[in-house]
């Protein structure tokens, strides 16, 4: 890859994929969809990559008047999985976000490659239309294109919607502890070893559907269990595996990052960004 375009670029996978990317050595422009305000410790994540050289970070409306002819193979990345997880996706049904992202794609398809990155729990349900129809926009728009389907995923930066993230969090604040029902519990993913993994499967240049996974049995439920996260809490909300349809390819992390270190990272940041109200 010589040049990623990111979209959502504070949100959590992309933000992670961003960082993986910038410490290759790959040219990112970040591209923020919605009001930065929307996007919480926005500032904070910026200071993590604002002093790379190799990255330019740019509204949508800057972006679109400001954008430079495709000159490099260019891939573009969207994660509705992080739109998904925080129920954003309506705004793939505002048209001022999705008119000048996809007449982009049109513009300069011979050029490019684009990753979508959806929850893998839309495999097995009905996607939600306005993710659909974005969707068979984007089909429109490129021949090159790679679907990654991810399970649950943690690390620092991980939203406060999230189950492990509930649980860090109320080792000091004092809050009910409940699932969200969007959350997977069929397995789940240290962040920066999905990225190592995405960025790998997206320099094969191979078109298609893939599953990232931690080939892990019932590694939710054991990293769940190691938070001390109630029991019939997990058992509640339990989801039993994917039939895989063979047109999917199933990818397994390189390497499982050992929970006790990769918990302990996201442990540590979220006692220093809320060490002042903690």
């Amino acid at each position: 890859m010589d040049k990623v375009i990111i979209f959502g670029i504070y949100e959590f996978v992309s933000f992670h994929t961003c960082k993986t990317l910038l410490n290759k050595g790959v040219e990112v422009t970040g591209i923020h969809i919605d009001a930065l305000e929307n996007s919480p410790f926005f500032e904070e994540k910026r200071l993590e990559v604002g002093r790379n050289a190799n990255f330019v970070e740019r509204s949508l409306t800057e972006w679109k008047s400001l954008r430079e002819e495709v000159v490099i193979p260019t891939t573009f990345l969207f994660s509705i999985y992080d739109l998904y997880m925080l129920n954003k996706e309506t705004i793939l049904q505002k048209e001022k976000v999705i008119k000048p992202i996809i007449q982009f794609m049109e513009e300069y398809k011979n050029n490019a490659s684009i990753v979508i990155i959806l929850p893998i729990q839309m495999l097995r349900v009905k996607q939600e239309k306005s993710i659909e129809a974005f969707i068979e926009r984007v089909k429109g728009c490129c021949t090159n294109i790679q679907m990654v389907y991810l399970p649950a995923v943690y690390g620092p930066w991980q939203p406060s919607s999230y189950l492990y993230q509930k649980a860090i969090l109320s080792k000091w604040i004092k809050q009910e502890i409940i699932m969200d029902e969007r959350e997977w519990t069929g397995d789940v993913l240290f962040v920066e070893d999905v990225t190592r993994t995405l960025i790998k499967t997206i320099e094969t240049g191979h078109q298609g559907n893939f599953i990232i996974e931690s080939g892990e049995k019932n590694y939710w439920e054991v990293c769940a269990d190691y938070l001390q996260i109630d029991g019939e809490l997990i058992r509640a909300n339990r989801n039993e595996p994917l039939p895989v349809d063979h047109q999917i390819d199933v990818i397994s992390v390189e390497k499982v990052t050992p929970f006790e270190d990769s918990i302990s990272k996201q442990m540590e940041l979220v006692q220093l960004l809320y060490s002042k109200e903690l």
